[in-house]
């Protein structure tokens, strides 16, 4: 997985209203590399970030169907 692609997932994800706090507590880690994901700081996060970041928008786009 991508960080452009993890960037477009978390867009989604706090544009529905999670907040970076949650979103880290989620993915367990904290806010800054939630940040620094979405803004293209960090490209390739560990593996189980960006598993947990995935899960998280599947879960969206599962709500929005």
């Amino acid at each position: 997985m991508f960080g452009e692609e993890l960037a477009k997932k978390l867009e989604a994800i706090l544009a529905s209203g999670a907040t970076y706090k949650a979103v880290a507590e989620k993915a367990g880690c904290n806010i800054s590399t939630i940040y620094r994901i979405r803004t293209g700081v960090i490209a390739n996060p560990s593996y189980s970030v960006g598993r947990s970041i995935d899960l998280m928008h599947s879960k969206l786009k599962k709500q929005a169907a």
